[in-house]
């Protein structure tokens, strides 16, 4: 069951505040001295019991400008998976794997994971916008992966970039506490990762949307708010072209059996 969603505010300190249930609206402090927020070996994660995996890294997206009917998404969308250890058995902790005020805060870094580009600041500093847009905080979702195993999966998949260029995604993990959330109160970083490096291309250079991957689609049958794409003809026939050279690389091919199944076989 999904968790309610809060309102996410990071302060200058690196810290960030949440208020009451309302909204996944996440803006960024612009300028902000520490976007980094305290370091992954926090007292909540000393130990190294929390870890966080981005099961599905983002590769392509078409900058979206500045209008907002033409928005288009990161493709494929992220998909973070919480890791969480019973110090004792050194098995996975179940209890707190279903926990669910765990909140996971998405960030736009530069390819070399040196600034937080979230944020467009305009020239006189005042005004502010946002690069990064969508809903940049996800709640967990507990189910089975492509391979039948069970876990606590965070998805991201509205994200769109207004801007081209390389960049990677920054992932902040949080644990809420109802009881205690209050409007302009701070949750402390448990944990944090960072996503390989993607490119945002100009509408003309976009390979297009490719279809969607075995995970996406298992997470996407048991439930989870995840769209699932066919793929246009131009990234497919990318995709296909990368298999062939891999196959041509490796001496195998394909050939037809009687029972219209193809099998791979060597050179």
């Amino acid at each position: 069951m999904p968790s309610p969603t809060y309102t996410v505010r990071q302060g200058s300190d690196g810290s960030y505040q949440t208020s009451t249930p309302h909204s996944a609206d996440v803006v960024p402090s612009p300028g902000s001295a520490s976007a980094l927020g305290p370091p992954e070996n926090s007292p909540r994660n000393s130990d190294g019991r929390y870890e966080i995996r981005v099961r599905q890294q983002p590769e392509a997206a078409r900058s979206c400008g500045f209008g907002e009917r033409d928005r288009r998404v990161i493709d494929p969308p992220p998909i973070v998976e919480l890791v969480v250890k019973d110090l004792k058995t050194g098995l996975p902790d179940q209890s707190e794997l279903r926990y669910p005020f765990n909140v996971l805060h998405c960030t736009l870094w530069s390819a070399d994971g040196k600034s937080d580009e979230t944020a467009l600041v305009a020239q006189d500093r005042i005004r502010t916008n946002r690069r990064l847009m969508g809903t940049l905080v996800s709640s967990p979702f507990f189910g089975k992966d492509d391979l039948d195993q069970e876990g606590s999966f965070f998805c991201f998949p509205d994200l769109s970039c207004r801007t081209p260029g390389k960049y990677r995604l920054r992932f902040v993990l949080m644990r809420l506490d109802p009881d205690k959330v209050q409007y302009g109160g701070r949750s402390s970083t448990i944990t944090s990762a960072m996503s390989d490096v993607f490119t945002v291309f100009n509408a003309k250079d976009f390979p297009g949307m490719k279809a969607s991957t075995p995970l996406t689609k298992a997470l996407k049958r048991q439930g989870c708010a995840i769209s699932v794409k066919k793929g246009n003809e131009r990234a497919n026939a990318s995709e296909r072209n990368l298999t062939r050279t891999f196959e041509e690389l490796s001496g195998e091919e394909e050939e037809e059996t009687e029972g219209g199944r193809s099998k791979r076989r060597r050179k």
